[in-house]
């Protein structure tokens, strides 16, 4: 991924969720309590980037791309893609993550496809979640 397209992978991820709060009226955050844990301090804000931002990635890959998409692929692309993403974003919920977590699973699903690789798509989703709770700290969305 280069500059551009990470720029374009994040705006992207803004206009699902404004998309959604639009058709749906819900901005229920489930991801609000990493921003309360962060909101503590320096340290308590370095711990809550390190889970949400390195440690989730890891396992959300490990599990979603390493398992289920792979599980899914033997069905075929369609299957495998859509199939993974749709199982990622409703294990978000529906709330306002829920639009964030299907551009999120179907980038990493067709990147983890691509590469063959589950880091390439560990990557993907570290640059996806890094930011979330310094920005929603620095926002008061806590």
């Amino acid at each position: 991924m280069n500059g551009a397209d990470e720029v374009s992978f994040v705006l992207r991820r803004g206009l699902a969720v404004l998309v959604w709060i639009g058709i749906t009226g819900n901005t229920e955050n489930i991801q609000g309590v990493y921003v309360q844990g962060g909101s503590g301090g320096t340290l308590s804000l370095v711990l809550a980037t390190v889970f949400l931002g390195l440690l989730t990635p890891l396992g959300e890959e490990l599990v979603f791309r390493g398992v289920i998409t792979t599980a899914l692929l033997r069905h075929g692309v369609v299957l495998g893609v859509v199939g993974s993403t749709l199982i990622f974003a409703i294990a978000h919920g529906f709330n306002i993550v829920f639009p964030a977590a299907v551009v999120a699973g179907l980038a990493t699903t067709e990147i983890y496809r691509r590469s063959g690789s589950i880091w390439t798509a560990v990557v993907v989703h570290v640059v996806f979640n890094l930011p979330t709770i310094p920005v929603m700290v620095a926002a008061g969305m806590g």
